[in-house]
């Protein structure tokens, strides 16, 4: 059997406009219910192997889901199972040659920035303190994305 190794989970933090989210991570307590999992899967004789749970949905939503027609979230519990059996996931050739071709790298930079214009106007009209908040927060990572893309766009 294959799990996450969840070793510190985000529970979020007041303001950021996820209060139901935040209350529901606040009630699960993650190391109990691994530890639970851990012995009664050794009580049946199931090894647990618990691997590293980096970039899983990313590489499940881009590599599996499309190629077997499955959910992402589904896509990465194959991936966390492939860890888990010892593979490594190759960057496939066609996420390489877009990563090369300058002309797709301007179009995504293009939409970051219409993204960026959009959560600004989405935050100077919401009232809500605490959705504002999250939407600040999705524009600082917009931001970053933003800016990271334009480096790798001005090393090619």
């Amino acid at each position: 059997m294959a799990i996450e190794n969840l070793k510190k989970l985000k529970k979020g933090m007041r303001g950021d406009g996820k209060a139901e989210l935040r209350k529901r991570l606040h009630q699960w307590n993650a190391k109990k219910f691994s530890q639970k999992l851990k012995r009664v899967a050794m009580l049946k004789g199931v090894e647990v192997v618990e691997v590293d749970p980096a970039y899983t949905s990313i590489i499940g939503m881009l590599k599996y889901a499309p190629q077997l027609n499955i959910d992402k979230d589904i896509a990465g519990a194959y991936v966390i199972g492939r860890r888990a059996l010892g593979f490594k996931e190759d960057t496939p050739e066609n996420y390489e040659r877009l990563l090369k071709d300058k002309a797709y790298l301007e179009f995504a930079l293009k939409r970051y920035e219409e993204r960026e214009k959009e959560l600004r106007e989405l935050i100077e009209k919401e009232s809500n303190e605490y959705k504002r908040n999250a939407l600040k927060s999705e524009l600082r990572n917009v931001e970053k994305a933003k800016e990271l893309l334009a480096n790798f766009i001005q090393s090619l």
